[in-house]
């Protein structure tokens, strides 16, 4: 093309087709000078002259047709000068031979001949993977996506095209190259992209439990803290993973929310991947789509675990001081009557009413004692201290504790742990509470079951290692069970079958030793038929 603007004869040519009233024109001026040599110069002369202008027209149209040229008929450079993307066509040097009005006005007018490259980027090197090298090479339409600076010397975003400009024989002889101007939706997809990235990060980020359910209740997707915490569940239902179980949990919150697409809320228990139970408070929230319809929902769950600790000690505080009242108010009354006892005996000198009177004084300091012991247990003033030990040799401390008192209330006591066990870090005084607390609360459910139709009642002390390398141990008896009390209530609310001589502190007991030493206490009871509680420890 730049040849085309600097040849006279191609630009006469060139400029002559572009109308219809140009090439009638030129044929006038032809037609005139060729009967002029006709009429006054000799048949060689015009002959030259007419093969001339023969030969120099087909000249001009083979260059022409091999610049891309030929655009310029009538119709064919309307039509690219208006369509609204950039375009341009390029020769086999790479140079820009012609370009559409838009492209001009955003890449200036005398780009014609340039390097497209250096018109485009202001390179001085073909750019890398350049489509337009790929379509002289194949003949094929390739596309691509580039940053170029315009005119004015602002960066944008094109989307290209190339496609091969070939003559009659099908070679290739130019490409011409179309781009579209993606600046502002780039942008907005960068925006989007932002928006997205940030959205992902609070997800993973919130320090809190979030997971996405399908309508099935299945897990579609779990930020970081909930893997950490519970496992990669994804494709699993919810309520196997929070809960084991096989259908969805009684008033489910998240099913709430895709019955009437509103936010609930509830508190629910469920167990870690660690075999560790936790408290939770959580909140389900609908996911809509294009219509408005609920498609999903989110849980959100925060861990209250601690301050539900919290609250249970403080409640423990204040039921203690209640409960406390009047146990101590009878131990008192108790060590009153065993020091008057003491004292008439030493003025009659009866040795026998001193004796009576001190036994009642030590049975009342005993129980004294043992109430500080467990209402120091419960509290956080007393330190556990852990040794590498076997806690078969404790569980069979607390058998032989037991036995003799079990025999006289004809309770028949069984005992099914191992010899030995490996060695682990236990607390051996609480671990010791914790089972004398068991196994006296199912002598106490033994002793008070007013059931009939038993022939003999018994209480099996068990011990087993579990397949993660954990200790598991039961106590279990058919004694009158725990009445109206499900879930974890019976560790919270001073749970006693001694009515009121019973204090209710030793499931706090139980429960406090287990939580210190990671491990977990649950229950199953049968009113009238027995109850078996279960102390699950890991190895660690």
């Amino acid at each position: 093309m730049k040849a085309l603007e600097t040849n006279p004869l191609l630009k006469t040519y060139s400029w002559t087709i572009s109308s219809l009233y140009r090439i009638a024109l030129a044929a006038a001026v032809i037609s005139i000078i060729l009967i002029s040599l006709s009429l006054f110069a000799s048949p060689v002369v015009f002959g030259i002259v007419a093969a001339g202008l023969v030969f120099g027209l087909g000249f001009a149209a083979h260059r022409v047709r091999h610049s891309g040229a030929a655009l310029d008929y009538p119709g064919i450079d309307r039509f690219f000068q208006q369509v609204p993307c950039y375009l341009s066509i390029q020769d086999k040097d790479m140079r820009i031979i012609r370009a559409n009005r838009l492209f001009k006005n955003d890449f200036g007018d005398n780009l014609i001949g340039e390097l497209c490259y250096k018109a485009y980027k202001g390179s001085e090197e073909v750019c890398p993977n350049c489509p337009v090298l790929k379509t002289f090479e194949d003949g094929q339409t390739h596309s691509t996506e580039e940053t170029v600076i315009t005119r004015n010397g602002e960066e944008a975003r094109m989307i290209v095209y190339t496609t091969p400009v070939t003559n009659e024989e099908g070679s290739v002889v130019g490409v011409m190259e179309m781009s579209t101007n993606i600046t502002e939706i780039k942008r907005l997809q960068d925006e989007i992209e932002a928006s997205r990235r940030e959205f992902r990060n609070l997800f993973e980020m919130v320090p809190c439990l979030i997971s996405i359910l399908d309508k099935d209740f299945r897990i579609q997707r779990v930020n970081k803290l909930f893997e950490q915490e519970l496992g990669d569940s994804t494709g699993k239902y919810c309520y196997e993973v929070y809960r084991g179980y096989d259908t969805i949990c009684p008033d489910c919150h998240a099913q709430k929310t895709f019955e009437d697409g509103q936010i609930h809320n509830g508190e629910k228990t469920l167990i870690k991947k660690d075999g560790t139970e936790a408290r939770l408070v959580v909140y389900s929230a609908p996911i809509l789509d294009e219509k408005g319809e609920v498609k999903g929902v989110m849980e959100m769950a925060t861990d209250i675990t601690e301050i539900k600790k919290l609250q249970r000690e403080l409640t423990m505080m204040g039921k203690t001081i209640a409960v406390m009242a009047h146990r101590i108010k009878n131990i008192l009354m108790g060590l009153e009557g065993g020091i008057f006892v003491v004292n008439t005996g030493m003025e009659e000198g009866d040795d026998a009413t001193v004796k009576q009177g001190w036994q009642m004084i030590e049975r009342n300091v005993k129980n004294v004692s043992g109430i500080v012991k467990d209402l120091l247990y419960c509290s956080k003033e007393r330190e556990m201290k852990f040794d590498r030990l076997d806690p078969a040799e404790i569980v069979r401390n607390v058998y032989e504790l037991f036995k003799g008192r079990t025999a006289k209330e004809g309770i028949e006591f069984n005992f099914d742990v191992p010899e030995t066990m490996p060695r682990g870090n236990f607390d051996s005084e609480a671990l010791h509470s914790l089972f004398s607390n068991l196994v006296t609360n199912a002598i106490d459910a033994c002793v008070n079951d007013s059931a009939e139709g038993k022939e003999k009642h018994i209480i099996s002390l068990r011990g087993r290692m579990n397949g993660d390398g954990g200790y598991i141990f039961e106590v279990e008896d058919n004694g009158s069970g725990i009445p109206g009390v499900v879930g974890e209530n019976v560790f919270e609310d001073f749970f006693s079958t001694k009515g009121r001589e019973g204090t209710g502190l030793g499931l706090l007991v139980a429960q406090k030793v287990a939580e210190a030493h990671k491990g977990i206490i649950t229950f199953c009871s049968d009113e009238g038929k027995g109850t078996t509680f279960k102390a699950t420890f890991p190895n660690k």
